[in-house]
């Protein structure tokens, strides 16, 4: 079987994967938003930006991690893309920058904020 987690590792577990799901729900509704000014002004990138987002909320929503070590490998990585697309929707469109500036508020309290133990 599997290794036993404490009751502290389980709560971290649990509280990464509610934050993931709020996340995804901030990733589908500017997804939402950024697709209707895109329908509305007929403009092509913020229709294509705008399925992005939602797409990307679908998948986030299915992924949960179980370990802290893939948490944190996870988070590690999340910021090239991070800082990519806040580029990359303050062109298109700002609404789209909501959800990864709260990726980047879930990445700091993950991995300086103390609700990862090194």
């Amino acid at each position: 079987m599997g290794k036993r987690r404490n009751r502290k590792e389980r709560n971290v577990i649990k509280r990464y994967n509610s934050l993931t799901k709020f996340s995804s729900g901030l990733w589908f509704l500017a997804g939402a938003a950024v697709l209707a000014f895109g329908i509305y002004f007929r403009e092509i990138f913020e229709i294509v930006f705008g399925v992005f987002g939602m797409i990307y909320s679908i998948a986030n929503l299915k992924n949960k991690n179980y370990s802290q070590s893939s948490i944190k490998r996870v988070e590690m990585n999340k910021l090239s893309f991070i800082v990519v697309f806040i580029v990359v929707y303050s062109l298109v469109n700002p609404i789209g920058n909501i959800p990864l500036l709260f990726d980047l508020y879930k990445r700091d309290l993950i991995l300086n904020g103390g609700l990862i133990d090194d």
